[in-house]
């Protein structure tokens, strides 16, 4: 079984969640996930945020503000604009949305241009917050994220979303009843979302109880009181359920200095989580993506590193 930093375009047209679950135990705790915001300007110019973020290292890409009922990904395929002037260029990028909204081969080919898995954030909004439809967890887009051919979901909440633990155990469930093994879950919390933070392990098992394939915690370092041991006993639990652990940076400390990166990089793999995240608020929806290159440095050194950012055939 390859490990996630030598995984090629092959495998991830033909592979399934089983085989991705294999690969990630097979790396060893050295696998890195890039959250990228899609819906705004991108960082490079005439480059989107997944495509930046898969040539500093990332292994898994995760789409948030990805909007199921109007796929577009923010400079992914730019159109030429002719007209430069701020109302030329507006009437060209409101026309290149209009013209792709329906298209259902976008994430396939954001899969072959960046030779990475590719998910996406859903979060199950509880009854009377005003959130866009296109980023709820409902069987509806859970039929959408099927049908674009998404790798994975990550059920979980932005902040102010008021998305409870409750909330998540249902999502987890909705989305087994219609992903089935077809997509891979993970799913938990990376901050409090506006409804507190997650620290208790009982609550983890029941994330993984329900059917979650990847249970998500905010990393060591990242929240307080969030120490390497009580991540370390948390994560313990998840795999004594049989289920793999994700420590996740939502803290806005992806646009932190590269010491601090590297430190909670170190944290996570100390108390072993398999996948290490790095969340979007650095620059224009996405971490400082060098930040991407030392985390995966810190982890899994320059040899992987420099391999990871020049494979992506």
């Amino acid at each position: 079984m390859k490990r996630m930093f030598e995984v090629t375009s092959i495998e991830i047209e033909t592979w399934g969640k089983n085989e991705l679950i294999e690969s990630i135990k097979t790396t060893e705790a050295r696998t890195i996930m890039a959250e990228t915001v899609v819906s705004v300007k991108s960082f490079v110019g005439g480059c989107s945020n997944p495509e930046t973020a898969s040539a500093f290292g990332a292994d898994m890409i995760t789409l948030n503000m990805f909007n199921l009922l109007e796929p577009y990904i923010m400079n992914f395929e730019d159109p030429e604009f002719e007209d430069e002037t701020t109302s030329g260029t507006l009437q060209t990028l409101l026309a290149d949305i209009k013209s792709k909204t329906k298209d259902i081969n976008i994430i396939r080919r954001l899969k072959k241009r960046t030779g990475r898995f590719i998910g996406l954030n859903m979060e199950p909004i509880p009854n009377g917050i005003k959130y866009p439809e296109g980023y709820k967890l409902t069987k509806d887009n859970l039929l959408r994220v099927k049908k674009l051919g998404f790798d994975y979901i990550v059920i979980t909440g932005n902040p102010k979303t008021m998305i409870t633990m409750q909330g998540i155990v249902d999502g987890i469930l909705l989305a087994k009843e219609v992903l089935g093994d077809s997509c891979l879950i993970i799913a938990g919390k990376m901050h409090g979302a506006g409804s507190g933070n997650l620290y208790k392990k009982e609550d983890m098992v029941k994330f993984a109880a329900a059917g979650a394939d990847v249970v998500m915690i905010g990393a060591p370092l990242t929240l307080p009181g969030m120490t390497i041991d009580v991540a370390k006993e948390i994560i313990d639990a998840i795999h004594q359920n049989g289920k793999l652990a994700l420590t996740a940076i939502g803290t806005s400390q992806e646009g932190a200095d590269r010491a601090v990166i590297e430190q909670i990089a170190l944290a996570s793999k100390q108390a072993g989580s398999d996948i290490i995240h790095i969340g979007d608020a650095g620059f224009c929806g996405i971490a400082d993506p060098e930040n991407i290159k030392y985390m995966s440095i810190a982890i899994r050194g320059k040899r992987h590193t420099y391999s990871r950012i020049v494979n992506r055939k």
